[in-house]
């Protein structure tokens, strides 16, 4: 049995699909497992205002606002790009999630930064009424958030079927529709 273009073709064209798949989802499981672990903690912070509710909201996202501004509540580049602030649309919550290496040091990157937009907005209490107070401080993660061995094998997998469904698709009419049969032998002597 020889392997020819032909055949090479043919195999292709029909087990495109779970070779594609397998191919990516191989590439996805060596991803999640050469890559290294990202975890993240969460520290939420409340803001208390004297009477009015819409007000704290307001104040939340002012102070989630304010909160990207490097330097105010870390001074390390390194920290604070790791750092991410978001006020809840509906409650006068702050959420501070940090990122890092190991989940030891991610939740005290974010309980470092709670602490440190609490120590700010207190210092100006008199000139807003709203003070802020912890409301949940981040505990160390007991999983890693990235990489996901599940999510990186399943978007390898579709991701490389869809890659070879378009090519598929591109590829010109004569590569999609290969000759099942070997071509005729051709008559050379004496009959021909």
């Amino acid at each position: 049995m020889t392997w020819n273009r032909a055949r090479i073709m043919s195999v292709l064209a029909r087990w495109w699909l779970p070779l594609s798949l397998t191919l990516g989802a191989t590439g996805g499981a060596v991803y999640a497992v050469a890559s290294d672990a990202v975890y993240s903690a969460d520290a939420y912070v409340v803001v208390v205002a004297g009477g009015d509710p819409a007000q704290a909201i307001d104040f939340a996202s002012a102070y989630a606002r304010i909160s990207a501004h490097p330097g105010l509540l870390t001074g390390d580049e390194t920290e604070w790009d790791s750092l991410s602030v978001a006020a809840s649309p509906d409650a006068p919550l702050v959420r501070l999630t940090s990122v890092a290496p190991t989940a030891w040091v991610a939740a005290d990157r974010a309980n470092r930064a709670a602490t440190a937009l609490i120590t700010y907005a207190n210092r100006h209490a008199t000139d807003t009424r709203v003070r802020l107070a912890p409301f949940a401080s981040a505990s160390i993660p007991a999983h890693p958030s990235a990489p996901v061995p599940l999510v990186g094998i399943a978007v390898g997998g579709f991701g490389a079927a869809l890659v070879a469904g378009l090519v598929r698709l591109a590829a010109p009419q004569a590569l999609r529709q290969v000759r099942r049969e070997e071509p005729a032998p051709v008559l050379t002597g004496a009959k021909a």
